[in-house]
């Protein structure tokens, strides 16, 4: 009997105490570090329409001291934004001190009324719905203490709270203004609501301002009030220093929690890692060995991003069909399909029905022009298969022509077509270091020419040299290009050019002496000779 008198003299003491510390330290609505510069959107609702990017974070706060009844909280929240205009948020809360423990659920939008991008005044408004109830933990509702303790709370209860806040932004300055009180009413009629009306601020707010120290370095100084019927106005100076978009540095003063110094940095590219110390206040219960704050901050595309590239696999398909050609409709899964038909749609104009006819029918078109690009492939190799085959077969009986009506040259006229391509080698010049022929050389390829259209059974082999002076590899070029415009003046008097090779030696085949002026002259030169088919 005495036990159990002073067992349930403990649990009301205990009860009074977490009332007091409740009442004291504000356990039960303690105002997150990481709601001042990351997550702004778990107290103002009207700060999501200026978030240009979407947000999912996780913070958690404790001691961490093993310290029995220690306040405990955790967050989770959703940020984002729809056409600059619109901004929602749905988040959880939950904190458990001593006793009692709380769970928070919420929801808000935002509504910019006037301004562009980052600039101008929005509103905003939460609906959230809170669970209360004795912590099962450390409640055994079998004793009698515990059970006195249900008796006078109740084992649970529910209530409903509303709250409307406004943010203004303008070049860098931020004004933001909540009343988090505006409702909250138990649904249970019970204690519950009593205390969280207690300990939640009738009002809060703070002034920020973006400080773009260089193009590395940004400052963001903040001066914060919460005011509360009990305790009055309490202040909170802080601020947060961004290096290189990555590296994150805080430090500053909150009332009621002492001072406060914390770091962040970029894990990934889409990750942010904060992690937050209050020093507490030596002579408040539970606070003197301060709080540890860890936060995990997930960027999400865009929804903008998101449709763009959705769009960008549907245009993807389209392109494999056109390229590859496919005509065949059923080649293409249905997943696919959705992509093209997503990406076709958007190409069209008019209502909603009418751009998924348009973008159906334009599907089926890619599948038409696909077949019958095919076909045309099939047709144009078909009829150059055909050239090939026909070409081959006219050069066949030209060359059989050729043979069978020209004759074998005979001894006597290979030294005459000889003399004259030896008189035309000694007559070919060309103007001082150019491979331009000069009018004297006229005369004597003439009749070279005349003697090949006279004996098509022959063809023609040039080859260019030049004398030592210079550089080897001009003179290489420049007897190739003295050859070639031999070849070129009996093209254009008519002989093909298939009969006609030329090529160049430069210096390396003298027929005479380089270190004469005379034989400079004979050294340089375009020998002809004939070869027959």
């Amino acid at each position: 009997m005495k036990n159990q008198i002073k067992t349930l003299s403990f649990r009301i003491l205990a009860l009074l105490t977490v009332a007091v510390i409740c009442n004291r330290v504000e356990a039960q609505q303690v105002p997150l570090f990481n709601q001042y510069f990351q997550t702004e959107s778990f107290a103002y609702a009207s700060s999501t329409v200026f978030q240009q990017e979407r947000y999912i974070s996780l913070v958690y706060r404790d001691q961490f001291g093993g310290l029995i009844g220690v306040p405990r909280n955790f967050a989770l929240g959703y940020k984002g934004t729809t056409n600059g205009k619109l901004g929602f948020t749905a988040n959880a809360f939950g904190n458990d001190a001593g006793l009692i423990s709380q769970v928070k659920i919420n929801a808000g939008l935002g509504y910019k009324l006037f301004g562009e991008g980052e600039n101008g005044l929005s509103l905003g408004a939460q609906l959230g719905f809170s669970f209360f109830g004795l912590n099962e933990d450390r409640i055994n509702a079998e004793s009698l203490g515990d059970a006195l303790l249900v008796q006078l709370l109740g084992q649970n209860g529910n209530s409903l709270s509303a709250d409307i806040s406004a943010t203004y932004q303008q070049n860098g300055f931020k004004l933001n203004v909540v009343a988090p009180n505006l409702i909250n009413e138990s649904i249970t009629d019970d204690a519950y609501v009593q205390i969280n009306d207690d300990n939640a601020p009738s009002i809060m707010g703070g002034i920020s301002y973006e400080w773009i120290i260089s193009p590395k370095l940004q400052a963001n100084p903040y001066v914060g009030v919460r005011h509360k019927e009990v305790f009055g106005a309490q202040i909170d100076f802080m601020t947060e220093f961004i290096y290189d978009n990555k590296y994150r540095i805080y430090g500053g003063y909150r009332e009621g929690y002492g001072a406060t110094a914390g770091l962040g940095f970029m894990l990934t590219p889409k990750l942010l890692f904060t992690y937050q110390y209050d020093f507490g206040k030596r002579n408040v219960p539970f606070l003197a060995n301060g709080y540890s704050e860890f936060g995990l901050h997930v960027k999400l595309k865009s929804r903008e991003a998101i449709k763009q590239d959705r769009l960008d696999e549907g245009q993807a398909v389209v392109e494999r069909i056109s390229e590859e050609n496919i005509f065949d409709i059923n080649l293409i899964n249905l997943e696919d399909r959705s992509k093209a038909l997503r990406y076709l749609s958007s190409l069209q104009i008019g209502s909603k029905r009418e751009r998924n006819i348009r973008a159906q029918e334009a599907y089926e078109t890619l599948f038409v022009h696909a077949k019958n690009q095919q076909l045309a492939k099939y047709e144009v190799a078909r009829l150059a298969k055909v050239d090939v085959i026909e070409l081959r077969q006219e050069e066949a009986m030209s060359e059989k022509s050729v043979n069978e009506t020209t004759p074998i040259l005979s001894e006597e006229e290979k030294k005459e077509i000889n003399k004259v391509l030896t008189l035309a080698t000694e007559s070919i010049a060309f103007k001082t270091a150019s491979a331009e022929l000069t009018e004297e050389s006229f005369s004597a390829l003439d009749q070279v020419a005349q003697l090949l259209l006279k004996n098509p059974g022959i063809k023609l082999e040039l080859s260019g040299h030049t004398d030592n002076t210079g550089n080897e590899a001009s003179n290489l070029q420049l007897s190739k290009d003295r050859a070639s415009s031999v070849k070129t003046y009996l093209s254009v008097k008519g002989i093909a050019s298939v009969r006609i090779s030329a090529e160049g030696y430069g210096s390396n085949r003298p027929i005479s002496d380089n270190s004469t002026q005379k034989g400079r002259a004979l050294n340089r030169r375009v020998e002809m000779k004939i070869v027959e088919q």
